[in-house]
Order: structure tokens, then sequence, then C-alpha cells
């Protein structure tokens, strides 16, 4: 395992080719991979979408090697949505997945956000595991961008349910 080799930190601009390149690679290997567009904007301005918003977004590196990526973006005062969870295919089932999502957690707590949403694709089964032995609840199912998608929601203090969504 290769656990106290990864170094998490915020992206910085020069990170913007390589999380582009995972974003549509990791994106094909499970299926949800499509044409560019507006969805994606968010990828093209990292800074001003999750940094400047007041949420955060971090990458991993193993050595050299750009590995995972997930953001934090603001949606209430007190709602954060995780999105962008991305683990390179040759780093998956690893554990690395898993990190990203608890740094982020971390990171949601300390920016004083109280409730974590998401959502993912049906298609995507070992994302919706992961985010529900991390706590995540399922709050519906919807469509987005033409993909049925999952709609979670984790409470970070022990609150009622914000019912977003």
């Amino acid at each position: 395992m290769f656990q106290d080799d990864v170094i998490f930190r915020r992206f910085e601009r020069e990170d913007v080719d390589n999380v582009w390149h995972l974003h549509r690679s990791a994106s094909e290997a499970v299926g949800v991979y499509g044409p560019e567009g507006t969805w994606e904007d968010d990828l093209r301005n990292i800074g001003e979408a999750y940094i400047e918003s007041g949420g955060d977004f971090v990458v991993a590196h193993i050595g050299p090697q750009f590995a995972a990526m997930g953001g934090l973006q603001p949606v209430g005062d007190e709602i954060a949505e995780l999105k962008r969870i991305r683990v390179d295919p040759a780093f998956q089932r690893r554990g690395l997945g898993r990190r990203i999502v608890s740094e982020l957690e971390s990171r949601a707590v300390a920016l004083g956000f109280k409730c974590i949403v998401l959502e993912t694709t049906t298609i995507q089964v070992g994302a919706q595991r992961l985010y529900e032995t991390a706590g995540y609840i399922r709050r519906g199912e919807g469509k987005l961008h033409g993909y049925a998608v999952i709609f979670y929601e984790k409470r970070l203090s022990g609150q009622d349910a914000l019912g977003f969504r």
C-alpha cells in the first residue's frame, strides 16, 4: 500500500491540465464519459468555482503521479456539495477515494459547513459504496445531464437533515 506516499494539497493553477486529464480518464473508465459541455465549466475555473466561493479543491500525488482529486463547493451558508471526486484508474480500489472524501470532510468542518450533499450516477456502484460506507444517506434519485443519479447527504454535526434537494 502507498498510504504514506500520498501527498494532499490544495489545487494550484499549474494543476489545471492534470485535473482535466484525470477528470476525463476517470469518467471514461466508469462509463460516464460524454462530449464536453457546460456541466464541466467548474473545472475550467477551479479557483473561482471552488476556492474563491468559500469551498476548496484538493489534489493528491503519489510521488510525481497525479493520483486523485475532489472539490467542495458551497451551495448555502451551511451546505457544501462534494464534487469531482476522481481517482486515477491505476490507483483505484486502494482507499484513495475514501481518503480524498475524508480530507474534504475535514476541510468542510473547518470552513463551518454543517452538511455535505452530492450526487453520483446509478452506474457508479463503486462510488455508491464509497459514499455509503463513509456515512452518506440516500435522499432521492433523479436525472442530471442525461444520467440517472442518486442524491446523498451527510450531516457533519448531528443536526436534523437540512432537506436539500
